[in-house]
């Protein structure tokens, strides 16, 4: 009998002191609102129990006071385009980078690193496939030029002045016109030059050859860097600043050929 009474009153000592069940010794019971889903936290925030009470807290890419969430918009906060290169799109509590036409998504991320087209089936291109920054373009070998799809290659003729002839001088798309005589066009993306035959790169069209950003000018396209990156000699590349200070210290010792393909291998890396 003295056993049983003995632990009777051990449990309802246990019992009473027992934590979580009460709050802060004022014997009253500590509901757990989060558990219970009594609480009015956001949707898109976390709800934490207190003693008494619970608190709401926001989760990562949101921002307010648990009450309320507001989704962040990385792409238009300080931190320049989401730190993308090219291109940043928001997504709720998050974004993520994109590449133009021609360049891929490096393994942080954020950087976009040159595609080489040739690679893949000589990029389409009958005879030569000429790789460059975003962009590739076929070539032909002598005795040949490139047909309207820019990819086939014509055997030239000798006779008269057409499109058949490698006298037309067109750099791109050569046209025939009602009259006799021939009128050069340029691929999407090039302007026809003041000589009527040449055609000159843009932005539009590889990203006018530069990695990063790219501006139309009057002599061309000028490229230049995403923060963090600086413009490598060659005017089209970006090496992050770092590597930019070691290439400028080594370049007085190395020719630019050695800095060249140094990056070149850097960004293959």
């Amino acid at each position: 009998m003295g056993i049983v009474c003995f632990a009777w009153h051990l449990g309802l000592a246990l019992a009473f002191f027992s934590p979580g069940r009460y709050a802060a010794g004022n014997g009253v019971p500590d509901a757990d609102e989060c558990t219970e889903g009594t609480d009015d936290c956001h949707i898109d925030a976390i709800c934490q129990n207190t003693p008494k009470s619970y608190k709401c807290i926001c989760k990562p890419g949101y921002k307010g006071e648990g009450k309320q969430c507001e989704d962040i918009d990385e792409c238009e906060n300080d931190f320049y385009n989401g730190g993308c290169v090219h291109e940043c799109i928001n997504i709720p509590g998050n974004y993520r980078c994109t590449c133009y036409d021609g360049f891929m998504l490096a393994h942080d991320g954020h950087n976009c690193l040159d595609v080489d087209e040739c690679l893949d089936n000589n990029g389409g291109c009958q005879q030569i496939c000429v790789n460059t920054m975003g962009s590739y373009e076929c070539q032909c070998k002598e005795g040949f030029f490139l047909s309207d799809n820019q990819h086939t290659c014509i055997h030239r003729s000798n006779e008269g002045m057409n499109c058949m002839n490698k006298d037309h001088g067109c750099a791109h798309i050569c046209r025939e016109t009602p009259k006799g005589g021939v009128a050069c066009e340029c691929r999407p993306g090039f302007e026809l030059a003041k000589n009527q035959k040449d055609c000159k790169l843009t932005c539009n069209y590889g990203n006018g050859g530069c990695q990063h950003t790219c501006d139309d000018t009057d002599t061309g396209p000028v490229c230049g860097c995403h923060q963090k990156y600086a413009l490598h000699s060659d005017g089209r590349t970006c090496i992050e600043e770092d590597e930019a200070a070691i290439e400028s210290s080594e370049f007085n010792a190395t020719s630019v050929a050695d800095v060249d393909k140094r990056v070149k291998r850097r960004l293959l890396m």
